[in-house]
């Protein structure tokens, strides 16, 4: 039986509080000390494997000298992921950035990651004027290059060396159609769709206008895979996104990811229908 997967808010207090120690300058071991705690209890925090309780966040606080904004910050982090249901969903700025963080960390240790994007490109496989594009509306131009630069950052996952994720992109037919940031910025983003698909790792299907409805037409969603723990499904809409842990949820998704996997083109197809726009394009600009 696979391991249960922890909690997205378990995952951002854990990374909060390896932070805020690694800022402090402590080990990992004289932190653990002095909390008069095993090596391993300290480990497990940071890792989201564990809740901490409220007593032991501010005992950590007055050990590591953060302020009042911090330690309250922790608190409230301790609380909600004490009571974290399976299914959570995050509204607003403040959501969003506890979302994001919990979803790098998901990144990070997963296996595989399956990406079905009914209507853009992946966000891993986009190019960054692409991905300025669909970023840029209403969002100051600062804000858009730090949001464009972490999205770019994230691809390591999949071009690391060593042990790099396994990714699917599925996606519409329609994607490659969509005149997102001009003719220019769309036959640069399928070029990079074709040297992506190269990669041992990435595995890329188009869905063809002749399949009819899909799961996919319903809307995108994110399945990530580990080893040692149950898959996460992740869905991210306006100014929201959820994680999906429930049994039954996450398996409604593995069955979508299935059907979808039926009617999309093969890998090799795929790539030829992306050739094939690039030409008709390059044709008639």
């Amino acid at each position: 039986m696979n391991e249960t997967t922890p909690a997205p808010r378990a995952y951002v207090l854990g990374a909060e509080l390896r932070d805020a120690r690694e800022k402090s300058g402590l080990t990992l071991r004289k932190l653990a000390s002095a909390l008069d705690v095993s090596h391993s209890v300290v480990v497990r925090w940071e890792r989201g494997e564990r809740v901490p309780s409220t007593e032991s966040v501010a005992a950590v606080c007055a050990v590591l000298g953060l302020n009042t904004a911090a330690r309250e910050r922790l608190m409230r982090l301790a609380r909600d992921a004490v009571s974290e249901p399976p299914n959570t969903v995050s509204v607003g700025p403040v959501g969003e950035a506890d979302q994001l963080a919990a979803l790098l960390e998901f990144e990070r240790i997963a296996t595989s990651i399956t990406d079905v994007s009914p209507i853009v490109v992946p966000g891993l496989l986009q190019t960054a004027d692409y991905a300025r594009a669909i970023m840029s509306a209403g969002i100051p131009d600062g804000e858009t290059d730090k949001r464009v630069m972490m999205r770019l950052g994230r691809r390591e996952l999949i071009t690391r060396r060593r042990s790099p994720v396994r990714f699917a992109a599925l996606m519409l037919e329609a994607a490659l159609h969509q005149s997102i940031g001009g003719p220019e910025v769309m036959l640069d983003q399928l070029q990079f769709l074709l040297e992506m698909g190269e990669r041992d790792n990435v595995e890329i299907r188009v869905i063809p206008q002749s399949a009819g409805w899909t799961p996919a037409h319903v809307g995108p969603f994110v399945l990530l895979e580990f080893v040692k723990a149950a898959p996460v499904v992740h869905l991210e809409h306006h100014r929201s996104s959820a994680f999906l842990r429930d049994e039954g949820d996450v398996r409604a998704f593995v069955s979508a990811r299935e059907d979808i996997d039926r009617v999309a083109m093969s890998p090799t197809k795929s790539r030829e229908l992306i050739a094939d726009v690039i030409n008709r394009e390059e044709t008639t600009t």
